[in-house]
């Protein structure tokens, strides 16, 4: 039985606030839409986001999901700081 999940990137991007910190190493939890979930960094070849934390209470966009986790790249807009 194979157990890897593949890759689903959303259509739709929203934001969502880590409630635990996230780095490109370790996997984290996000409160998104009403509900927590682990996640992790999407760097999708990104050497920029190789070596990456994003703090706790700091906003991100989920971008998609592989299998319960979501997948997750540091929001840019001030609007939601």
């Amino acid at each position: 039985m194979d157990l890897t999940h593949t890759i689903e990137l959303f259509k739709e991007q929203k934001t969502a606030r880590v409630e635990r910190a996230i780095t490109t190493r370790d996997k984290g939890r996000v409160f998104y839409e009403g509900t927590y979930w682990p996640a992790r960094v999407y760097n999708g070849g990104d050497a920029s986001l190789a070596d990456f934390a994003l703090d706790v209470s700091s906003w991100v966009t989920v971008i998609g999901r592989q299998g319960l986790t979501l997948l997750v790249v540091p929001t840019m807009s001030k609007a939601y700081a």
